[in-house]
């Protein structure tokens, strides 16, 4: 008796399917792709809501991004709802010592146990991204699309290959025919759902754009090498440019999402004050989100009224110089100030004034159009700090005079606030290497204290006689 052909290749020889299982085992595919991709769906777009920020910062996706997620949302699902479709097709009764039986079993094996790793690994790397993405900004930092949009394309990839891993082992040629047309119809399908938005999305992205401030308003703030991260009762109040065409209009004034002119703000902080406890009230810091264009005659009568208040903190929103993340992401930077107690009630304005000019070193800042006059000398921006650094080191009981000017920008003054706070850190980090060899920020509280009374941040803010 001769040898039959491809004996030791020999195709198993399953039993035929019947045609109502076929159609049914398609039918059960698709529909656990389509719900295994609106699972999907739904968590990116809640991981989007979840993510949202105090100040209505939301990770927002472009149309692009959207239809990339999507896609490969789609790709996934399909490609597991074929893995359920083999599994149904291939679940029969077991009959004993037939070899079929354990080719058939191990391709059963291989679908469940891809299915379970996958959603398994999938879940906790789904898990890490959406604490990435989702804590505190984290989206301003860290995108997925497009730097890492190749890694999506590999796991598809990958994840196809593997359903048809034992397949072709086994059926040889033709598995890997079944596997071109199995690429082919799922990339159909997966291109079918990958445009079906099952919420609208960009509806969403509006309910928290139309509260985000910076958003609506183009909200710029001023850049500095010193800032400081605030904790306890914080209050923010933002000042922008006003979003009409007008040449004249007046900045505005947001706090809670509520349009507060500027002579209600008094009243308005003390129906703030009456809402919270003594104790919280007065230890309640007021930062001043300001748009760097706002002219300062309007930001004095913004401190005025505070001062009035009895607040003496206050702070100033900030970003980082040359930051390298979307300034949105630095929501709690802030350069804390002393006001002035001119506005005070029972401030003797004399004995203020007077006491000013009883330092030794006065250092004296004007603004003009464009630089600064220091000591009447003519100083560029850019040697601003350096002028004020090489002053206080000539004699470091030292004051700042700022002469007020109304007409100049939040900008321009603030680069005086900037550069003064910047030269005294210089100053301190110097003097720190020197007398402990190490930076002044690594320093115990006691010798920091003693730094940090050598070279004091001291300046005061006056108007100048006509």
């Amino acid at each position: 008796m001769g040898l039959k052909k491809n004996f030791l290749h020999k195709e198993p020889d399953f039993f035929p399917i019947p045609r109502v299982e076929i159609v049914i085992g398609i039918i059960v595919g698709l529909l656990f792709a389509y719900t295994f991709y609106s699972f999907l769906y739904f968590s990116r777009e809640l991981l989007r809501i979840f993510s949202v920020l105090d100040t209505y910062g939301l990770w927002i996706l472009t149309n692009k991004e959207v239809y990339f997620y999507n896609l490969i949302f789609a790709y996934i699902a399909v490609i597991i709802g074929q893995s359920v479709t083999f599994s149904f097709w291939f679940e029969r009764p077991k009959r004993i010592f037939k070899q079929q039986n354990y080719r058939r079993q191990a391709i059963l094996n291989d679908q469940r146990a891809l299915n379970w790793f996958f959603l398994s690994w999938f879940g906790r790397v789904a898990t890490i991204f959406a604490l990435i993405l989702g804590i505190n900004g984290g989206f301003y930092v860290f995108n997925l699309y497009p730097d890492y949009n190749w890694m999506f394309i590999l796991l598809v990839i990958v994840l196809f290959l593997q359903t048809w891993n034992t397949i072709n082992r086994t059926f040889k040629r033709k598995g890997q025919k079944w596997m071109l047309c199995s690429a082919l119809l799922i990339s159909l399908v997966a291109f079918g759902f990958s445009r079906i938005n099952l919420v609208d999305y960009k509806a969403i992205n509006q309910i928290y754009l139309n509260k985000n401030i910076h958003y609506n308003y183009n909200l710029e703030l001023p850049e500095t090498d010193s800032y400081e991260y605030l904790f306890g009762a914080i209050s923010d109040i933002y000042i922008v440019e006003s979003d009409t065409e007008q040449a004249h209009s007046e900045p505005l004034i947001i706090a809670n999402n509520e349009i507060i002119p500027i002579d209600e703000l008094f009243d308005k902080i003390m129906e703030w004050k009456s809402e919270k406890n003594r104790y919280s009230s007065d230890r309640t810091i007021y930062r001043l989100h300001i748009h760097k264009s706002i002219k300062m005659e309007f930001v004095n009568q913004v401190k005025n009224e505070l001062s009035k208040l009895g607040f003496s903190n206050i702070a100033y929103a900030v970003v980082p110089t040359n930051h390298e993340y979307d300034q949105r992401y630095y929501q709690n930077c802030s350069f804390p100030v002393t006001l002035p107690c001119w506005n005070v009630e029972d401030a003797d304005s004399i004995a203020i004034y007077e006491s000013i000019f009883q330092f030794p070193n006065c250092v004296e800042i004007k603004h003009t159009e464009s630089n600064y006059l220091v000591n009447d000398t003519l100083v560029l921006k850019e040697q601003l700090k350096r002028k004020i650094k090489g002053l206080i080191q000539q004699n470091p009981d030292y004051i700042v005079i700022l002469y007020k000017d109304d007409k100049a920008t939040f900008t321009d003054y603030f680069k005086v606030l900037s550069s003064l706070k910047e030269a005294a850190n210089e100053l301190r980090n110097e003097y720190s290497e020197e007398e402990y060899s190490k930076e002044y920020n690594l320093l115990d509280y006691k010798q920091a204290v003693e730094i940090k009374r050598r070279f004091p941040f001291r300046i005061s803010e006056i108007v100048e006689e006509k």
